[in-house]
């Protein structure tokens, strides 16, 4: 019997809404990774994929509905955030006025934050698929390719209608794939050369994403991530991650890679045996990560700077322990600007995100954080507003605060674009906050340590100097817009 043809694609969402005032400055690095692992896993049991990236191909809605009606796909599988999710469902609304025997399969995010209620709200759903996708994703298609529509009942992490009823079986994280199992991302269906990543994590350019773990043991309260991936950290063989690497390198030209693993030296022994060999590879591609600041040593730094480690990301998020403590961060004022000092002694660049405006913070409060950050004088630094998603902590905190919209759209839980917003502090006030959002990118940009620091990156040739003209023009546009 002839297996299922599957389409993934992403949900048509204009730029402006993506990425607000900064949609010109931000790339379209929404290489969708997991997807491509899910993609993967499926092919590799014998199911036909295919991709679609309407946004990047610029495809009207007309150029929609020809390539899905001439596709002859069983499945279409669409993957999205909660900013992203009455775009994916009109997409599902499209394909199924025009083919409406064709199987549609929510994921992502949303989804498993939401699994009952939207497919409740979205006639057009026909499975959502919670968590990590590749097993229940997989047992669903075998399900649909057998004509057993009962063995659904036995398949942990999805949702689906039958009968009138709503039948939900929430994902079971210590069942997840082993590390064994993770597959190299299907690379070869994905529209590889149009993808740029924001400049945070690019020193040249293609830089290309790779993930070496899944999972995160920590319980951030403004974060989700662990919703999908769980708490238990599995990182895949290090062979496997040197040959992802590689693959970029001669199959797609890449002069760089990000690891977007939320905490990458989270295993030291991992990340010091990764590192030799990487080194032993000869395959010199410089690379950067993310990680916190109670998990940086000299040691560590050392090793990963001689693998080609050029930049860190450090999530420092606030310079109140009070504000800390509220999100769950579980770290130290001090250990932050410990790590900070450590990463420059050791010649890395190091950008760093902070989130001002928390619940309980006051004027002085946020002005504490802006100072802060100023005063540690790394290469770059990024400002957000509070976003509390669905059923995160932070959420509740905002609620307890009298500061939650509840009556939000879907569309106003934008990081980048905060005219609406989800949270307004009563102590601050919607307009105060915007003023102070800006306030913050140009204390932090004005700082002579900052502008000679960044001036260095450029004169040395560490950096393309192409990244510092984006950069410059997002932070005057949001200054000034």
């Amino acid at each position: 019997m002839k297996k299922l043809s599957i389409l993934f694609q992403e949900p048509i969402v204009p730029r402006e809404v993506s990425y607000g005032k900064f949609s010109k400055e931000a790339g379209n690095n929404t290489f969708p990774y997991g997807v491509a692992c899910l993609a993967s896993y499926v092919e590799e049991r014998g199911y036909e994929v295919k991709y679609l990236e309407p946004n990047l191909d610029q495809l009207t809605e007309e150029d929609y509905v020809g390539f899905i009606r001439a596709g002859n796909f069983d499945v279409i599988g669409i993957g999205s955030t909660t900013l992203q999710i009455e775009f994916a469902i009109e997409c599902f609304n499209i394909i199924k006025k025009i083919l409406p025997d064709i199987i549609t399969v929510l994921g992502g995010v949303h989804a498993t934050l939401l699994p009952e209620e939207t497919i409740v709200s979205a006639k057009s759903i026909d499975y959502i698929i919670a968590g990590e996708g590749e097993t229940p994703f997989y047992q669903l298609l075998e399900a649909i390719h057998q004509k057993r529509p009962d063995d659904c009942e036995n398949i942990q992490g999805i949702c689906y209608k039958r009968e009138g009823s709503i039948i939900y079986n929430p994902p079971d994280s210590s069942k997840y794939i082993s590390t064994e199992e993770i597959p190299l991302p299907l690379f070869k269906i994905f529209p590889m050369r149009k993808y740029i990543p924001q400049i945070t994590f690019a020193t040249d350019f293609p830089t290309y994403s790779v993930m070496a773990s899944r999972g995160c043991p920590y319980k951030c309260s403004f974060c989700n991530a662990t919703t999908i991936s769980g708490r238990r950290v599995r990182y895949k063989s290090i062979p496997k991650v040197i040959e992802e690497v590689r693959i970029l390198k001669y199959e797609y030209g890449a002069r760089g890679v990000m690891f977007l693993d939320s905490t990458f030296p989270l295993n030291k022994k991992w990340v010091n045996e990764f590192c030799r060999q990487y080194i032993q590879s000869g395959l010199n591609v410089p690379w950067s990560c993310n990680t916190r600041g109670d998990t940086v040593d000299t040691d560590i730094l050392k090793i990963m700077k001689k693998a080609g480690c050029w930049g860190v990301n450090l999530g420092i998020e606030s310079g109140n322990q009070k504000s800390l403590n509220l999100i769950k961060k579980d770290i130290t004022v001090e250990q932050n600007s410990e790590a900070v000092r450590l990463l420059r002694k050791n010649g890395y660049f190091v950008g760093a995100t902070y989130i001002i405006c928390l619940p309980g913070e006051t004027e002085e409060d946020v002005m504490r954080t802006i100072e802060y950050a100023r005063n540690l004088g790394n290469q770059m630094a990024f400002f957000y507003l509070p976003v509390p998603f669905p059923r995160s902590r932070l959420e509740d905190a905002c609620r307890k605060d009298g500061g939650l919209k509840e009556d939000a759209r879907w569309l106003d839980y934008n990081a980048w674009c905060f005219q609406e917003m989800v949270y307004v502090n009563p102590l601050i006030g919607k307009e105060r906050m915007l003023k102070l959002l800006n306030k913050a990118h140009v204390r932090f940009y004005s700082n002579p340590k900052v502008i000679l620091r960044n001036f260095l990156e450029v004169i040395l040739l560490r950096q393309n100097p192409y990244k510092y003209w984006i950069g410059l023009k997002g932070v005057i546009r949001s200054m000034f817009q």
